[in-house]
């Protein structure tokens, strides 16, 4: 079996919003990936989502710490700034890989608003909780994730992660509605005027030879 991770072009289309239609090459099922602004609308969801729970759970252990609630642990954070960053670390970095194991299980909020599904590009697969936990730690440096981010809206890539492994598939598109895709007409016209200039080409020596033999 393939283990190409690289989309699949098929010349076709999606009836509903006329964009490319792929194949994962390893099943042959065709998807629609999608559009870069709701892509990356949907990521920045789940960022704030990350983002709204981890600081309550901070100011949360904050509070707590202030009457000493953690005992031993609330005097080590306030006696040393290696433990306390540590701590708040962990909080951090701990939602991060909980929220990770249900997207890449069961998807996440971001998915579910803009109608999306990241899967592997090779089989249609999601990654499973472990791995999802993992690629949302490495999301947590946003710096470079937003590049990509911002990148992707313009290419209208879809892509979803640091690798070229998995894609976000539109859920909303006709493809995913049970429509058929359609010749791409831009591909169909292409063939058309290659086919044209193959036939001419052809002719051409019968219509030299023709004239060498009236001449």
């Amino acid at each position: 079996m393939s283990r190409s991770t690289q989309p699949s072009s098929t010349g076709l289309i999606d009836a509903a919003n006329a964009r490319p239609v792929f194949q994962h090459p390893n099943t042959g099922e065709y998807y629609v990936r999608k559009a870069g602004w709701a892509h990356f609308w949907g990521r920045s969801l789940d960022a704030l989502v990350v983002l709204v729970v981890a600081g309550v759970l901070i100011g949360a252990v904050n509070a707590a710490n202030q009457n000493f609630a953690f005992g031993s642990l609330s005097m080590a954070m306030f006696s040393s700034t290696g433990v306390y960053v540590g701590v708040m670390a962990a909080i951090w970095f701990g939602v991060l890989f909980v929220y990770g194991l249900v997207f890449g299980a069961l998807g996440s909020l971001g998915d579910l608003a803009a109608g999306m599904k990241s899967v592997r590009i090779s089989n249609g697969q999601r990654s499973g909780a472990w791995l999802g936990g993992w690629r949302a730690i490495c999301w947590s440096f946003a710096p470079l994730y937003l590049v990509l981010s911002v990148a992707a809206i313009f290419s209208g890539s879809g892509g979803d992660s640091f690798e070229a492994k998995f894609t976000a598939v539109d859920l909303r598109s006709g493809l995913a509605q049970g429509q058929a895709p359609v010749p791409d007409p831009k591909i169909a016209e292409q063939a058309a005027k290659e086919q044209a200039d193959a036939t001419k080409r052809q002719e051409l020596p019968g219509l030299y030879e023709n004239k060498g033999q009236n001449g």
